[in-house]
This record gives structure tokens, C-alpha cells and sequence, in this order.
């Protein structure tokens, strides 16, 4: 059985810069729809999406993703608990790594802030498409007829479709004849 850390306050924590990933054009553009679709599918607030976009703001071309959550707050213009709340919830659906990132101060370790790593490639959870809508649903244009009512043949339209198949089956047959292959598909 593996041992707690013996400052599980500590676990997780790094010293020096911390994960860095670099973002091109498209992946930022990705990371923006994927909060995009999460606000709209409602695991999402308008304040975690600004939350996102200020940490998308704040990342540098080499990757580096460091602000203080008092920096992120006053970029999306909410609060620093908003911004801790904002952070979980990316993180729960995969949007966001971070980690905690920790400096000596002679004897004493302190955190100076947290490392973030924007994941544009979590994958996006099913959203309904119109406004929650899972099936299809589609009006009856004649509303005499009930949805469910089955539909009775009459024995004239029967017979000519028997017709029809069967010459369709000798027009077949005889192409394969002409192929070479015998029919030997039709006998099953």
C-alpha cells in the first residue's frame, strides 16, 4: 500500500516553471469553441467562459501559462473565488491542467501561483442539438392518419409489385449469365 506524502498540501506541487504547451492558431481556436459548446450545453457559466478566455489571453507563444488568479479576476472582470470556482470546473471536464508552483524562501516554501496547461483536444461531451432535442421529431401532414396506424396494402397494388420484382430478378439474373459468374449470389 503506497505511503501518503507527508505534506499532502505539498502534493502535486513543482518547483521551477512548471508544464508548458504551446498553442497554434488552431488549437486556440479549438480550446475557444470547446468553452463555446460547454456554456451552451450548461456546464458552463458566461463567467468560467471569460475565466477561459483570459487564461487563453495570458498564455505566452512558448507555452507558458502563469497568471495569478487575482490577474485572471480582474481580466474577466469577476472575482478571485469565481475564478477558483471557474478553474475547477474546467478542469472536471478536461479543459484544464494545472499544477502548483512553489518557491524557497530561505528555510520555508511558498507558492508564488499555479502552472496552467489549456487542453484544446478534451473531448467534447454529447450536446443535444436543437435547444435539448435528442430525436427527430417531425409533424404529420395528413392528421387524419393517426402516427402509429399501419398501413393495409390493396391486393392490386400487391400483385403489380410481385411483378415488378419478379422482372427485375430476370433482368439481373440475366446480366450475371452474360458475366460469367452463373448466378451462384442469387441461390442464397
Amino acid at each position: 500500500m503506497p505511503r501518503p506524502h507527508p505534506r499532502p498540501w505539498h502534493g502535486g506541487s513543482i518547483f521551477g516553471p512548471g508544464p508548458r504547451r504551446r498553442l497554434d492558431r488552431n488549437q486556440r481556436a479549438r480550446f475557444r469553441f470547446l468553452l463555446n459548446a460547454h456554456k451552451r450545453a450548461g456546464r458552463l457559466t458566461d463567467k468560467t467562459e471569460d475565466v477561459g478566455a483570459a487564461l487563453l489571453k495570458r498564455l505566452s507563444d512558448v507555452g507558458r501559462c502563469d497568471p495569478s488568479q487575482a490577474t485572471l479576476a480582474n481580466d474577466a472582470g469577476c472575482e478571485e473565488r469565481t475564478v477558483r470556482r471557474a478553474i475547477c470546473s474546467m478542469r472536471d471536464l478536461g479543459l484544464l491542467r494545472w499544477e502548483r508552483r512553489l518557491v524557497r524562501n530561505g528555510w520555508r516554501c511558498e507558492q508564488t501561483s499555479n502552472a496552467y496547461e489549456l487542453v484544446p483536444t478534451a473531448q467534447l461531451l454529447h450536446v443535444p442539438r436543437c435547444g435539448g432535442q435528442n430525436v427527430r421529431e417531425t409533424g404529420f401532414l395528413d392528421k387524419s392518419r393517426k402516427p402509429n396506424s399501419a398501413v393495409v396494402a390493396a391486393p392490386d397494388d400487391v400483385a403489380a409489385a410481385q411483378a415488378a420484382l419478379a422482372r427485375r430478378r430476370a433482368v439481373v439474373e440475366a446480366r450475371l449469365a452474360l458475366n460469367g459468374s452463373g448466378g451462384a449470389m442469387l441461390a442464397t
